[in-house]
């Protein structure tokens, strides 16, 4: 009887594990869904900045965002931005870029 408990309490944690992994994988790769045609344009700034490691044009999206007020760019979208902003900063280029473009390619519609 012992063995058996033993048996159905492996089998039991590894499909929580199973579970716990693809809800994880899934998560992390959500994307951002549809954004507004302002924060658009700037994932387009931000891509074309972060594969020619451009950091005049990041300059040039930071003073944009700054210069942008809440009704135009919903907060969770400026966070968004910022964080791809940072990282480019950071010397991430091609991870920003990835996200940047992600962004864009949340907007297609199929």
């Amino acid at each position: 009887m012992e063995i058996a408990k033993n048996k159905y309490g492996w089998f039991a944690a590894s499909v929580l594990a199973g579970v716990v992994l693809v809800f994880g994988f899934w998560w992390l790769n959500q994307g951002y869904g549809k954004v507004s045609p302002l924060t658009y344009q700037y994932s387009k700034a931000l891509y074309s900045a972060c594969l020619t490691k451009n950091e005049g044009q990041l300059a040039k999206v930071e003073e944009l965002l700054a210069k942008s007020d809440s009704a135009e760019l919903p907060a969770n979208e400026r966070q968004w931005i910022n964080a791809i902003l940072t990282e480019a900063r950071e010397g991430e280029w091609d991870s920003a870029a990835q996200k940047a473009r992600r962004m864009m390619e949340d907007q297609v519609q199929f």
